[in-house]
């Protein structure tokens, strides 16, 4: 972001030429943006003397207008643009947020909830360099082998406050984060080679070549289809293989997978497959539950003609042995 006086104009903020370029088409109004950029502009003015952590917390707050009104897009699982919007009441929204959040630190203080800690580190989940040893227990839900794209979903917000500023910083955060679609594979990648031994995951990839084959699919992204599953699991491979070292002995883990069918309908059984490469890692797979099923109906390619799809999402839960 830039800060700029024009002759009758006080004050200004825009995004700068490189921002402009990341910022996708049409996700957000001019007039909105101006609102946002000022706000921002403003809370840092006011703050600066201030600790960095009162920044951040109106800064977060002006994350949820962007992404929860202000802008033209929405989720439904994946992100999507929405009808233009001229204008948008920003200060309203953050005021009332703002509020909100205040509201729900002083609960958690009468709750004594406030006491509780937490640690936010920042690592490759694949390295996990920063990460203490001694973890009791680990939930999450990782990115699935699949064709979305998380630098997008968050590409506004991330714009906006200053967390993004030009195309190489965005690809320093995609080379971060695990191979899991293919606007984040790179030509000196090499996670993949992590499971060549696997033969199921294996098969899945060379079933996602055969077909796009079959199909005549020859665009850059669909040649990468099967690539992106093998460096998919490897590099899940090394994530398990530079976490075991920080887990006390037996403790447990869940993760949350989803199936999937996005490469040209070929199925990947993605808690299944994940499970045999934990295996090899030194963990026991105590089972799989199932979470939810999610119904797909954008289905092309379907080798049974099939117009909606049901998909598993699973809980694979896991013990250090």
């Amino acid at each position: 972001m830039v800060r700029e006086t024009e002759p009758g104009q006080k004050n200004g903020y825009r995004l700068s030429d490189d921002e402009e370029k990341l910022l996708p088409t049409g996700f957000l109004s001019e007039r909105p943006m101006q609102r946002l950029l000022i706000l921002r502009g403003q809370i840092e003015e006011l703050t600066k003397h201030h600790p960095q952590e009162i920044r951040d917390f109106f800064l977060l707050a002006i994350a949820n207008v962007i992404a929860n009104g202000a802008g033209n897009f929405a989720f439904g699982p994946e992100i999507y643009r929405t009808k233009p919007k001229p204008d948008y009441d920003v200060l309203q929204h953050f005021a009332q947020h703002v509020g909100l959040m205040i509201l729900e630190m002083e609960r958690a203080k009468i709750g004594r909830n406030d006491k509780v800690t937490a640690q936010v580190f920042l690592d490759d989940a694949r390295r996990l360099d920063h990460i203490p040893s001694g973890l009791a227990g680990v939930i999450t839900s990782p990115p699935y082998p699949n064709e979305k794209d998380y630098t997008r979903t968050t590409r506004v917000e991330s714009l906006l406050l200053g967390l993004l500023k030009n195309r190489q910083q965005l690809r320093f955060v995609k080379e971060s984060l695990l191979r899991s679609n293919t606007r984040n594979v790179f030509v000196m990648d090499n996670d993949s080679d992590e499971v060549v031994e696997f033969k199921a995951i294996q098969a899945v990839c060379q079933k996602i070549e055969r077909k796009r084959v079959e199909l005549g699919k020859t665009s850059g992204f669909e040649k990468l289809y099967h690539k992106v599953v093998a460096h998919y699991f490897g590099g899940m491979r090394r994530h398990l293989r530079a976490l075991r070292p920080k887990l006390k002995p037996k403790s447990p883990l869940a993760y949350v997978l989803g199936d999937q069918l996005s490469f040209l309908m070929v199925p990947i059984a993605t808690a299944e497959l994940l499970g045999q490469v934990a295996e090899a890692e030194g963990f026991k797979v105590v089972g799989r539950e199932l979470w939810r099923e999610r119904v797909g109906t954008k289905v092309r390619h379907s080798e049974t003609n099939q117009r909606t799809v049901r998909v598993r999402e699973e809980i694979l839960m896991l013990q250090k042995a």
